[in-house]
């Protein structure tokens, strides 16, 4: 049954994986035949409609996803920029309109850092194969506390006072809060 449905999944993934495809197609086309604006709606529909698709296909995020929001954003910012950034001139040259290009610099900016951030929550979804070693090293147990460990038990009335501890001595701190030490240590002020 478990591998059915990862086949299922990958299989809803992969045709998933034909939007972004033909959104990019499509975007190329519109900027080869100099139509901008198509440009630009094709690249936010592009990923949003992906988007959607595997939310309603209730499909896991694959491990690309930050590129597929890197290539977006990128996409839009070049529509944006040949749009609003670029202008020929009645000499045939070009013009750049600082507004244009600083709305396009700021979409790749924000595109990259939001593809960033989904690369990493996806290498962080991603489950290790191999053991994780302990980050704390292996100490040596003295054995004085071995046998503490050993004689120590769980059963009723055992006094959980000097175990580990023998510098402690709650009697020295019963001063300061005695309901306290009146509910854990089960015995009454006595005043």
């Amino acid at each position: 049954m478990t591998h059915q449905s990862n086949t299922n999944d990958e299989f809803k993934i992969g045709v998933g994986f034909l939007i972004p495809a033909t959104a990019t197609v499509a975007f190329f086309f519109s900027v080869f035949t100099e139509n901008y604006l198509l440009g630009i709606f094709l690249s936010v529909a592009g990923i949003l409609v992906w988007f959607i698709y595997t939310a309603i296909m209730q499909t896991s995020m694959p491990n690309v996803t930050g590129n597929i929001i890197i290539l977006f954003g990128s996409l839009l910012s070049v529509a944006v920029f040949l749009n609003y950034g670029l202008g020929r001139n009645m000499f045939g040259g070009f013009n750049f309109n600082l507004e244009g290009v600083a709305v396009a610099a700021i979409f790749l900016l924000f595109s990259v850092l939001l593809g960033v951030l989904f690369k990493d929550r996806g290498a962080s979804l991603v489950t290790p194969t191999a053991p994780q070693k302990s980050p704390l090293p292996n100490l040596p147990i003295d054995t004085k506390e071995k046998e503490d460990r050993a004689s120590f038990s769980d059963e009723p009335g055992t006094s959980y006072n000097n175990v580990f501890y023998d510098e402690y001595e709650p009697e020295d701190y019963e001063g300061y809060y005695p309901e306290y030490y009146e509910n854990f240590w089960g015995e009454e002020d006595e005043e």
